[in-house]
């Protein structure tokens, strides 16, 4: 394998070249089966650049992705396709089908046009089941005159039988709601404004239902506080840049009222933004979506050469009960990664360190990942016993992820038990971007509470999806996830795993096992 080859990662959505941000239009055609993706593009250039379009990817099964290039341009080369999201009008409200065509594929992309200094909502549709697009004739649909009003997404609200649509007036730090009985007339409803982390901007807006769980599990019906409103927010995050923060609350149809006045984030590391929910999915139950796996504070200077950035796995999403600390629990958000795995093979079988003895210093444990590609699955469960912690070491657990078994390059990550953070380190990759630009933070941290707690002794999980170059990590079943980019000099694929601990016999490793995949050969779609 070549260092180009590996460049790409192999189960996170990347286009074959040129730049790619934000997902647009998600959806699941339920006719043909197939996960439909657009995402900001533009395949003739590595750093943002107008004009942009949206790109297109399918996928049979939401984990291996198919590119089939641009699906909506700019008309007459005017301006550019900005963010959007795409309905499946099957009740042919708008009239824009025949009603031959079949409903499951009447597709309907809403999107923001950015020409002459205005932004303005349009309407597009497509009748061959969203590879190409119609601009509608009574465009612009929506248009106040305002240089930043954009990223519009759209739901069917099923109590007022509306259509609704969330927007953000980007630098007037308001998601405006608007409803529509045919997706062509829209009427302002409210203003959801100066709420949660502002940062500099609002933008990719999106109001979604929620199932809500109990501790077993098991959906609890009726509930009215599981709507959730997600924002992103560029520059200004916490850990710097760009993020996405949400709110969870009420909404009648025309006002959204949240629970609470908490900032709550939907992913800790640092590349996840932009995030946004798929229309609809094969059950039509779950919720899922996807994000941006980059920042905007360095998304154009990241050191792949054929294309920038990449998407995050698909995510499904619940709302369940957290124990937030001994003393407090509330309703937060959980996701879990989706995908499957029957369209991966196992290069080898998987290799499982099950020891439950106390770690030594310096008498660690390594794993040979020896048939690497570059795309591993792990996960990592500890112990640790809280009376033996001294508040005046640094009480670390950590693995190193190696290139080779003796290079001095490797990703860092693991566990400090006196300020119960989670930490990694992407700073010792040998890339050259990673070391010299200051604002790929080489050092982050997720703060943890434990999972179980018994006699003394505190338990963690983490359930790891690393694919060349991001690394996608869910602590606890989905109470917290945290996403990363890092780059190796050379592309190289990660083939060793040493764990070790800073201290004596603090630390058991309940679990660690190692998964190395790769994906079958797809078959081409349409």
């Amino acid at each position: 394998m070549t260092s180009q080859s590996l460049e790409h990662p192999l189960i996170h959505l990347t286009p074959p070249c040129g730049w790619l941000n934000d997902p647009n239009g998600l959806w699941y055609d339920a006719k043909d089966e197939i996960w439909h993706c657009y995402f900001q593009n533009n395949p003739n250039s590595t750093v943002w650049k107008q004009p942009i379009c949206w790109g297109h990817s399918v996928s049979r099964d939401g984990t291996v992705w198919d590119y089939k290039g641009l699906a909506l341009l700019p008309q007459h080369n005017e301006g550019s396709v900005f963010s959007g999201s795409v309905v499946v009008d099957s009740m042919n409200t708008s009239k824009l089908f025949d009603e031959a065509f079949d409903p499951r594929q009447r597709v309907v992309a809403i999107w923001t046009q950015d020409l002459d200094g205005i932004q303005r909502q349009m309407i597009s549709y497509s009748v061959d089941g969203g590879y190409n697009f119609k601009e509608c004739s009574q465009n612009p649909v929506l248009d106040v005159n305002q240089s930043n009003f954009r990223d519009p997404k759209v739901i069917w609200h099923k109590e007022t039988e509306r259509w609704i649509m969330v927007v953000a007036l980007s630098q007037k730090f308001e998601i405006s709601i608007y409803s529509s009985a045919d997706l062509l007339h829209w009427k302002y409803e409210s203003g959801f404004a100066l709420r949660g982390l502002k940062g500099l901007q609002y933008e990719c807006p999106g109001l979604v239902k929620i199932p809500i769980l109990n501790t077993k599990g098991q959906e609890i019906k009726n509930s009215e506080e599981n709507w959730l409103l997600y924002i992103s927010i560029n520059p200004g995050a916490p850990q710097g840049g760009s993020a996405t923060e949400y709110f969870i609350g009420k909404f009648d149809g025309k006002v959204f009222q949240p629970t609470d006045n908490q900032v709550r984030f939907m992913d800790l590391g640092k590349d996840f933004y932009a995030f946004q929910t798929f229309f609809n999915s094969p059950d039509e139950k779950n919720v899922v979506g996807m994000a941006w796996a980059s920042n905007w504070q360095y998304a154009n200077q990241i050191p792949t050469t054929q294309y920038k950035s990449c998407l995050t796995m698909l995510r499904k999403l619940h709302l369940q009960k957290l124990q937030v600390t001994p003393e407090y629990s509330e309703i937060s958000l959980f996701s879990t990664p989706l995908w499957n795995e029957g369209s991966l093979v196992n290069l080898v079988a998987p290799k499982t360190i099950t020891p439950n003895l106390p770690l030594m210093s310096r008498h660690g444990l390594k794993i040979h990942l020896d048939r690497s590609e570059g795309l591993l699955e792990f996960t990592w469960e500890w112990s640790t016993e809280d009376m033996m912690v001294s508040k005046a070491e640094f009480c670390g657990i950590t693995m190193l992820l190696k290139d080779e078994e003796c290079s001095n390059n490797f990703l860092s990550l693991g566990f400090e038990a006196n300020c119960n953070s989670f930490f990694l380190d992407r700073g010792n990759t040998g890339s050259h971007f990673a070391q010299t630009n200051p604002f790929f933070t080489r050092n982050l941290s997720v703060d943890l509470m434990p999972y179980k707690v018994s006699q003394g002794t505190s338990f963690y999980k983490v359930h790891g999806i690393l694919d060349r170059n991001i690394l996608e990590l869910y602590f606890n079943e989905g109470a917290l996830a945290a996403t990363y980019a890092f780059f190796f000099k050379d592309n190289c694929p990660i083939r060793w795993a040493y764990v070790d601990s800073s201290v004596n016999g603090i630390f058991k490793i309940k679990e660690l096992h190692f998964t190395e995949l790769a994906t079958k050969q797809p078959s081409r779609m349409k």
